[in-house]
C-alpha cells in the first residue's frame, strides 16, 4: 500500500475510534422519579445555622489537611536544615491548633444553640427521604 492509502486508513480509525466514544450509549435500567420538592436546609433559620456550621466544619477539615501536608513535605524537604525545619514544625502546630480551636468552637456555638431551643445543630445522618 502506499502511505498515502496508510494514512488515509489511520486517520479513518481514529475518526472512527473518537466518534464511537462520543455517542451516547443506551442505558436499560431502572428510572427514578423526580421529587417534587428537593430538600433545602435554608428554608429556615435553623437549617441557614446549621449549613453554615456544615461548611465552616468542612472548610477548617480541608485547611487543616492541607496546611498539614505543605508542613510534613517541608519537614521532608528540609534536608537536615533546622530553619527549614523549624518552618515545617510551626507550620504544622498552627494547623493542629487551628483544628483544635474550630472544633472547640464548633461545640460551644452547638451547645449554645442547644441552649437557646434551636435543635438539629450539626448533620447527624444524611437525609434519604423527601419530605
Amino acid at each position: 500500500m502506499t502511505v498515502w492509502l496508510m494514512r488515509q486508513r489511520e486517520s479513518l480509525v481514529k475518526i472512527l475510534a473518537v466518534s464511537s466514544w462520543a455517542m451516547p450509549a443506551v442505558a436499560f435500567g431502572q428510572t427514578i422519579e423526580q421529587p417534587d420538592k428537593i430538600p433545602n436546609k435554608f428554608t429556615t433559620f435553623e437549617g441557614t445555622i446549621e449549613s453554615i456550621f456544615d461548611i465552616a466544619i468542612i472548610v477548617a477539615g480541608v485547611v487543616f489537611v492541607i496546611l498539614f501536608l505543605v508542613g510534613g513535605i517541608m519537614y521532608l524537604a528540609s534536608s537536615g536544615n533546622e530553619e527549614q525545619v523549624k518552618k515545617a514544625r510551626a507550620l504544622m502546630l498552627d494547623a493542629v491548633v487551628g483544628l483544635v480551636l474550630v472544633v472547640t468552637a464548633w461545640a460551644v456555638g452547638t451547645y449554645v444553640l442547644r441552649l437557646l431551643g434551636i435543635e438539629g445543630v450539626t448533620s447527624d445522618s444524611i437525609p434519604t427521604t423527601v419530605e
